[in-house]
């Protein structure tokens, strides 16, 4: 679009250009989409995706960024946005409004420059972020209980005793603090989002014995000394975390006190504001969901079965974007469905294989090997058909295997083509003529993550990126 650039004291840069559509996000900021150019404002900074990639390769913009990286205000106020769950939440909405491309491009970017990646991996981890992952990993509400009692233990401490060397330093292999904390995923992570980190010689010291446990064919116990520096332990920092760590402790009663009365798994409790955040002002789909919560026996009969907590994973994967909702809302109430066609080819022997191999050309082609007999594989299939209309997506080839038990000989054969066990199911794979992408292959059913790659094979990859493979999201 046409803009106009203004440099402001804080050393900050200013890209100005239209915007029909502005999302608040944390400390100031917040993140606008427009498509196609997905504009990130506040604090300063008003960009689009397209204008920041461009200033990637403009070397005044780039001395500018740098010295946007060495202001503690500006950086105070990136970390405040990066923490701010609705700004989390609206970033995962651009990436499924067709931002991935873009910002896997500006993140590939930012990490080659030295001085601008060096700043970034500085500042550390999204506490925000790295609180939603073990929120997420907790099995039960006492398990999240206990592990943030434990993160605000820490965090009050190092505010009321600051000058304590016993509460600046801590071991990541006690007992304690591993039952506690550090078993969870997220854990080690948010407190290295507080500013707890490793002296870099004893992480190499830790490779080391890892990679010789590996050889031995054993494992190396983690134990590693953390310290905070003295930048993390300032009064307003600790007061923001104290603020985050509270927040998910609330949420997390919260969401045991809906699993107890609604009868649903905590996991699915806990999910449900990343879900809504999902929604957006999509009143349909808030009903859609609740309804399906709350009234469909079906579902319900899903989530308490025997099979339950293989299952929901899968579901949760499905519901955290809008694409997943609406294809399982689709299953579960065929009569809502949009009567409209799909591009997935159904296979079911070794012959319709090659078949489809074959017909795909140099088109790239997306396989989806799921289980007739796991309902989650079910939805699966209902989301995958929605996805194969999706005009971005257009330049691939669908197909789809479904076993139909232990006795489906024909189907596993074409596992067995693919190189696939049954066991993995469901899994997406990714071909160019003939050929499996193996580092792309996508387990699960985690619906944003496949848009996500299914965005990037489509607008062509490098030799380079297929040998990589897909970045994982929060890196």
């Amino acid at each position: 679009g046409d803009c106009s650039r203004r440099l402001r004291g804080d050393c900050s840069r200013r890209l100005r250009g239209d915007c029909s559509r502005r999302l608040r996000g944390g400390g100031g900021m917040g993140l606008s989409m427009d498509r196609p150019t997905h504009r990130l404002r506040g604090g300063g900074m008003d960009f689009s995706m397209d204008e920041l990639q461009k200033a990637m390769s403009d070397p005044e913009a780039l001395e500018e960024l740098k010295r946007l990286t060495s202001n503690p205000e500006a950086m105070a106020e990136v970390r405040a946005m990066m923490d701010d769950p609705e700004f989390r939440a609206q970033m995962t909405a651009m990436v499924d409004e067709g931002g991935a491309e873009k910002l896997a491009l500006v993140k590939e970017q930012l990490a080659s420059n030295d001085e601008l990646g060096g700043a970034i991996n500085e500042m550390g981890p999204s506490l925000g972020a790295a609180l939603d992952l073990l929120k997420r990993s907790c099995e039960d509400a006492a398990a999240l209980e206990a592990a943030c009692s434990a993160l605000l233990s820490l965090v009050r401490n190092l505010a009321q005793r600051p000058e304590e060397e016993r509460y600046r330093t801590l071991r990541t292999g006690s007992p304690a603090l591993r039952e506690r904390l550090t078993r969870h995923a997220g854990g080690l992570l948010s407190l290295e989002a507080i500013g707890f980190r490793a002296d870099q010689e004893e992480l190499r010291a830790r490779e080391g014995r890892r990679a010789e446990a590996k050889e031995e064919g054993g494992e190396e116990e983690e134990d590693l000394e953390l310290r905070i520096g003295d930048e993390a332990r300032g009064a307003a920092a600790l007061r923001r975390a104290e603020q985050l760590i509270a927040t998910a402790q609330r949420e997390g009663r919260a969401a045991s006190g809906l699993a107890t009365e609604h009868e649903l798994p905590f996991a699915l409790c806990v999910a449900l504001p990343s879900i809504r955040a999902v929604i957006g002002g999509d009143s349909e789909l808030a009903s859609g969901l609740t309804k399906l919560l709350l009234q469909n026996d079906e579902f319900r009969a899903v989530l308490s079965g025997p099979a339950a907590e293989v299952a929901l994973p899968s579901i949760l994967g499905m519901l955290r974007s809008q694409a997943g909702l609406r294809g399982v809302l689709e299953y579960f109430y065929p009569e809502v469905a949009t009567p409209r066609g799909h591009r997935v080819r159904a296979v079911s022997t070794v012959g319709e294989w090659k078949a489809a191999v074959e017909a795909a050309g140099d088109r790239p082609l997306v396989a989806l090997l799921g289980r007739a007999d796991d309902p989650p594989s079910r939805m699966l299939v209902a989301v995958y058909n929605k996805l194969s209309t999706d005009p971005a997506y257009a330049p691939l080839d669908f197909a789809a295997v479904s076993v139909g038990g232990a006795d489906d000989g024909m189907a596993l054969r074409v596992l067995d083509e693919a190189f696939v066990h049954v066991n993995a199911l469901p899994l997406f794979c990714f071909y160019d003529a003939g050929i499996e992408h193996r580092r792309w292959r996508l387990a699960g059913a985690d619906v944003a993550e496949l848009q996500r790659r299914l965005a990037r094979v489509a607008a062509g990859l490098s030799q380079a990126e297929i040998d990589e493979g897909p970045a994982v999201e929060g890196e």
